[in-house]
């Protein structure tokens, strides 16, 4: 046989790449018809995991797109439009709840100065009596929620609970015998794996487009907690399912499905420069945001579980302290007073090396598994103390808001500009308080501060011509002013400073 018919084309290496893909990943079996795709039929509901008796769907397959072909006719009728009005303001709603403005962009936002604003965005019906999950930043603010079906059918929503720490919102229309999706396990998807994005970008709806995992347990700083500090921990949840399905502004709240027609992530975000898609994409775990909805559900809000630690990544340097040949798992950073975390004896410097048997080494994984969690509910910590590996029972608590900050850790709030500062020795050393000013730890939504671009993270080192040194000399400053004065806050964002006007109001 010649050298020629012994080699392998590279079309021909890429789509047997496919074909094993589908195989593992997807229940693709080779059969003398071609390939045949087992599709479950819908049967299964999404909240009391009731499964009906109705017959498995098989589907004969010429080639690998009528895998995507039998997932999308099943999906699409279960993805919806959400339109959310608010009423007499001149700011439109929030494209999404981040800072970055130009870098997140997911929600399409419809501006119309001083009329009432709406936006679109996407849902997914998890219940054949109308429960919708959707994104907290879809329906945030929102006065009005129009929810569009797959046949152009329109209803009216009411709220049932919407959670800005993990960016999921529930939402119901009053149906019956609605077209549900099946949830399926994200914590079983593999990186590589096929996955569908489905939503209404660009008022295009019922779109669906088609990649992979690109990779898992994304933790990419763009969901805020106004309540936390370094003293009391953040709550927010970032454990991104990361995809190169295409997916553009319209598409927030919208599904991302394996190739069992499950539903494994609510979409979320996009990292673009553009505010349009360049190949990234983020979703949130189904696993989570099913927690989330049965709080809800139940409870009527998010029954939050508490750990009570700060924690950090073992990175090479802390490797070496620890005497790790290569860096794994997470440390503590601080062990906050009175939590479950103190109650168990756990430690400063405490390495956290698995949660349950899971191995984790990054912060937002441990976050995710104790968020799937109920208060009073026990987990077994897997921990290295002084060279020795050993476990710990800790039984997790129930995050109050914090009422009895002292007033040297209390955030300044000034409602008229939308920020919330703080005292550079009230910051967490690390973020880097050699820079003078104040420390932007919020910025509210529809602000005048947010409209004019600052974010949190952000430093205002002078108003006009006057240093500020403080949350004293902050609000002494502003006091000067009055409404409908334009003033000038100096501002250094990542080393980066600028000078941004500001609108008194």
């Amino acid at each position: 046989m010649s050298a020629a018919k012994k080699r392998w084309s590279a079309a021909g290496l890429i789509l047997l790449g496919v074909v094993a893909g589908l195989i593992f990943a997807s229940q693709l079996r080779i059969t003398p018809e071609g390939f045949a795709y087992k599709s479950e039929s819908r049967g299964t509901d999404a909240i009391t995991g009731d499964t009906s008796s109705a017959p498995v769907e098989v589907i004969r397959l010429q080639d690998t797109g009528k895998a995507f072909t039998a997932v999308s006719r099943e999906v699409l009728p279960t993805v919806v439009s959400i339109s959310s009005t608010i009423q007499g303001t001149s700011r439109s709603p929030q494209d999404n709840t981040w800072d970055l403005r130009d870098f997140f962009r997911f929600y399409s936002p419809q501006e119309q100065e001083s009329r009432p604003q709406r936006g679109m965005g996407s849902g997914v019906i998890v219940s054949d009596d109308g429960y919708i999950l959707t994104n907290h930043h879809v329906i945030d603010g929102a006065d009005e929620i129009k929810v569009v079906l797959y046949d152009n059918r329109s209803f009216e929503a009411k709220l049932v609970g919407t959670d800005p720490l993990t960016e999921i919102a529930l939402i119901k229309i009053e149906g019956k015998d609605l077209p549900a999706i099946r949830f399926g396990d994200s914590d079983e998807m593999e990186v590589g794996e096929w996955v569908l994005a489905i939503g209404n970008p660009l008022n295009l709806s019922s779109t669906v487009t088609a990649g992979i995992v690109s990779a898992k347990g994304r933790g990419i700083g763009i969901i805020q907690d106004r309540e936390s500090n370094f003293e009391n921990g953040s709550l927010a949840i970032e454990n991104f399912i990361q995809t190169d399905a295409a997916i553009n502004p319209g598409n927030s709240g919208g599904a991302l499905v394996n190739l069992k027609a499950e539903l494994i992530g609510i979409n979320t975000a996009i990292a673009t420069g553009t505010g349009y898609y360049t190949g990234a994409g983020f979703a949130i775990p189904i696993n989570l945001a099913r927690k989330i909805m049965n709080d809800f559900i139940k409870y009527g809000h998010v029954n939050r579980p508490w750990l009570g630690i700060s924690m950090r990544n073992v990175d090479d340097v802390m490797a070496i302290r620890f005497k790790m040949d290569v860096p794994r798992g997470v440390y503590i950073d601080k062990v906050l007073e009175n939590t479950p975390a103190e109650k168990a004896g756990l430690k400063f410097l405490d390495v956290i090396l698995a949660v349950d048997g899971e191995d984790v080494n990054k912060s937002n994984r441990i976050q995710s598994i104790i968020a799937q969690k109920n208060p009073g509910d026990k987990i077994t910590l897997t921990i290295l103390r002084d060279g020795r590996e050993m476990e710990v029972v800790v039984k997790l608590g129930r995050r109050e808001a914090d009422t009895a900050q002292n007033d040297s850790q209390r955030e300044e709030e000034f409602h008229d500009l939308g920020l919330t500062v703080l005292n550079p020795e009230d910051v967490n050393p690390r973020m880097g308080t050699n820079i003078r000013g104040v420390y932007v730890s919020g910025v509210e939504r529809f602000s005048p501060a947010y409209d004019a671009g600052i974010v949190q993270g952000s430093w205002i080192t002078r108003i006009e011509d006057q240093d500020i040194n403080s949350v004293a000399d902050y609000r002494r400053e502003l006091s000067k002013y009055k409404n409908g004065d334009v003033v000038i806050f100096h501002i250094v964002f990542r080393n980066q400073e600028a000078r941004i006007p500001i609108k008194i109001q």
